[in-house]
Parts: structure tokens; C-alpha cells; sequence
């Protein structure tokens, strides 16, 4: 009988063995196959994010065809020859050098027309709302807003509302209704829309209600597979010190909006009115915290020469220098030494007659020299 019994066990244990042994080649092979996949799949893609804040300089509305030989579009350009894939226009403010507006009128008007938008935030009106201080208002769904989108994936930025009120997005043949209740106070927000692929004209409609906040559009392109695509947002404020434009709504939005790499390039002029260095300081300080405020990285830039005193130069030096030091920004002087002086410069047609705002062929200069640093700081952001 014992001897039965051991038989018994001994042949349950040869029968066990082999199958946990095959068990095992089997789970090994699987993940053998699945690593195998996974190495022939591309890695995900990112999508990195630019903002480059400053004044007009930035915003660069003298140059003609500024949407395509200005700052940002040739720094884009640039940042795409090093094999960053185009993400897209990005961030189009709701401005009149940017949107076709079927009618305007100036803010403070005793009678605003129906079909009318009140554009604001631009000269000296500054604006609560929008990522860039920009946006306009409608009182009627007569009025329209139109721009050029060449990216499908379109954010359509606007002001909320205590009660229901909606407006409409039209493009490509379609429509969309979007309501702009939310609960609470007034914030910024935002609706998704995707448009089919090509180049389409996306109009704002004005309120079917009382009154519309419109603060502009997000144009961006799908992130593909393996690809590091680079957006860059301009964030240019014409006459604008760092401190403009930037209340308790437009500094929610920014930060909401995460940006990757903030930018900062303030030329010297605004700096320069009435001494005004503690406003300045303040405002770089907030834009600098702002950037970092979720982990994004942020380059504080030296102007090129312009027609300054050299002591407004080394002062803003000195003030960029220490807000940099204290905010954890990179600071960079690699434009500070591309002409001799603002009168060679215009010279050689790099500067308007003004000796501050850059010529097409002045941003060329610019962006040649800020384009490597830039992509630097892609490449420790994607790589940290």
C-alpha cells in the first residue's frame, strides 16, 4: 500500500513539472513578442510649447506680411529646419491684424452698430481676458469674426457666462453651437472643435443673448508617433510692459494654458517711460512665476541694440539679470552683439528709421542667433 502511494506521487510530480516548465516558456515567449512589438512601434509623440512674450518687437507689425516674416513665424520656421516637427499655428488673438471682423467700432461708443465687435486690449484699453490680453465683444449674433485656419484642431477661446447664452463656430460647411454657461464667476475657458484637414475660413458668430467675450482661437496640428512637434505662440502686446495686460483672468489663463518654454524678450522703449523699473521688475517677476509655475522653463532675453541711452541698457540688464536669478529663468545675451549700434543697423536695413523695430531682415538676424538656444531648451525638456 505504501508503496502504491509513493508510485502514485511520483508520477503526479513528473506529470506537474514538465507543465510548469511549459507554463513558463510560454510566459517568457510572450513577453519576448510583446517587447518585440513595442520596439517596432514608435514612441509617442510631444508636443512642446513656446510662448514668446514681449512688446511690439515681438509682435512685429511693421513688417509686411508680419505673419510671415515676423518673429515668431520665422523662429518657428527655424525651429522646424532642426527636425522638430510643425505643430501648428498656436495661439491666434483676437485682434484686428489677425481676424476679419465684419464690422468694428471703438470701446466707449454711444451706439455700437449689431452686426459690430469692440475690440480690446490694444493700445492703451487693456483686456481681462484671453491668454494674450486681447479679445473682443458682440452684442448680436450679426457679427462676425473671420480668420484662416490651416490646423484641425482648433480651441475656440472665449469669456464664460452666469447663464446659459450661445454662440456659433462655422467652417467647412459645419456648425457648431457653443454655450458659454458656467457655474461661478466669469472665467476663460475653451471648446474643442476639429475641422477636416486643409486650409478653411472659421467664423465667430456673435451671442445669440445678451453679450460675447471672445478672446480668440488654438490652431494646432495632431501629435504623430515619434515626432517632437515645437508650437510657437506669440504673445507680442503692442507698447506693452511686461506688467500690461496681465490681470487676475489673463494670468489664470496662462497659467492654465502650461506652456512648456516662456520666452521673454521686452525691448527697451516702455522700460524706459517715466523710470517706471519697480512695474517692470513686478511684472517680468509675475510672468516668470507664472512659467514656472508648473514645471515649464523660462528664457529671459537681452534686446538688440536700439536707440536707448546706454544706461537704460545696462539697467534693464541689471533688473533681467536678477529676476532671472531669482525666478530660476535662463538669461541669454546672444542678441546683444548683432549690430554695433541702432544707427548701423538701419544702415544696413536691418532697423526701421525709428532705430527700434526690426526690419524682416533684422528678425532673420534675431532668430539665427536665439533659434539654438530655443532648441536647447526643446531638446532638456523632451530629454530632462
Amino acid at each position: 500500500m505504501t508503496l502504491r502511494v509513493r508510485a502514485v506521487a511520483s508520477r503526479s510530480r513528473r506529470r506537474v513539472v514538465p507543465a510548469v516548465w511549459v507554463a513558463a516558456l510560454v510566459l517568457l515567449a510572450a513577453v519576448g513578442v510583446a517587447r518585440t512589438a513595442a520596439a517596432s512601434r514608435p514612441p509617442a509623440g510631444r508636443r512642446v510649447t513656446v510662448a514668446v512674450f514681449g512688446d511690439s518687437v515681438v509682435e512685429s507689425l511693421l513688417v509686411a506680411n508680419f505673419l510671415h516674416r515676423g518673429l515668431v513665424p520665422q523662429l518657428s520656421r527655424a525651429l522646424w529646419s532642426l527636425g522638430f516637427a510643425p505643430g501648428g499655428v498656436g495661439l491666434i488673438p483676437a485682434t484686428t491684424t489677425r481676424w476679419h471682423f465684419g464690422a468694428v467700432t471703438k470701446l466707449g461708443a454711444r451706439s455700437i452698430p449689431a452686426d459690430s465687435w469692440v475690440p480690446i486690449g490694444v493700445a492703451y484699453l487693456p483686456s481681462d481676458d484671453g491668454l494674450s490680453g486681447y479679445s473682443a465683444e458682440a452684442f448680436s449674433p450679426l457679427a462676425t469674426a473671420t480668420v484662416v485656419v490651416n490646423d484641425p484642431d482648433v480651441e475656440i477661446l472665449y469669456t464664460s457666462s452666469s447663464a446659459p447664452c450661445t454662440f456659433d463656430v462655422t467652417s467647412a460647411g459645419r456648425t457648431w453651437m457653443i454655450d458659454t454657461y458656467r457655474h461661478g464667476p466669469a472665467i476663460d475657458t475653451g471648446t474643442s472643435i476639429t475641422l477636416p484637414p486643409g486650409r478653411h475660413e472659421l467664423t465667430i458668430h456673435g451671442p445669440q443673448c445678451d453679450l460675447l467675450l471672445f478672446d480668440g482661437v488654438i490652431a494646432q496640428r495632431p501629435v504623430q508617433p515619434g515626432q517632437v512637434q515645437v508650437e510657437v505662440d506669440d504673445l507680442g502686446h503692442s507698447a506693452g510692459f511686461p506688467s500690461s495686460h496681465l490681470g487676475p483672468r489673463v494670468q489664470q489663463a496662462l497659467i492654465d494654458q502650461r506652456y512648456d518654454i516662456s520666452v521673454f524678450l521686452f525691448g527697451y522703449v516702455g522700460e524706459e517711460v517715466d523710470g517706471r523699473w519697480s512695474l517692470y521688475v513686478g511684472g517680468l517677476t509675475a510672468r516668470a512665476q507664472i512659467a514656472r509655475k508648473h514645471g515649464g522653463a523660462c528664457l529671459i532675453v537681452q534686446p538688440a541694440p536700439a536707440m536707448v541711452s546706454e544706461s537704460a541698457v545696462a539697467m534693464v540688464s541689471r533688473l533681467e539679470r536678477a529676476v532671472a536669478r531669482r525666478a530660476g529663468c535662463t538669461y541669454t545675451t546672444v542678441l546683444a552683439h548683432l549690430w554695433s549700434s541702432a544707427a548701423a543697423a538701419m544702415r544696413r536695413g536691418l532697423v526701421f528709421a525709428d532705430g527700434i523695430h526690426p526690419t524682416a531682415a533684422g528678425y532673420e538676424l534675431i532668430v539665427h542667433a536665439l533659434t539654438p538656444v530655443v532648441a536647447q531648451m526643446v531638446r532638456d525638456h523632451v530629454h530632462p
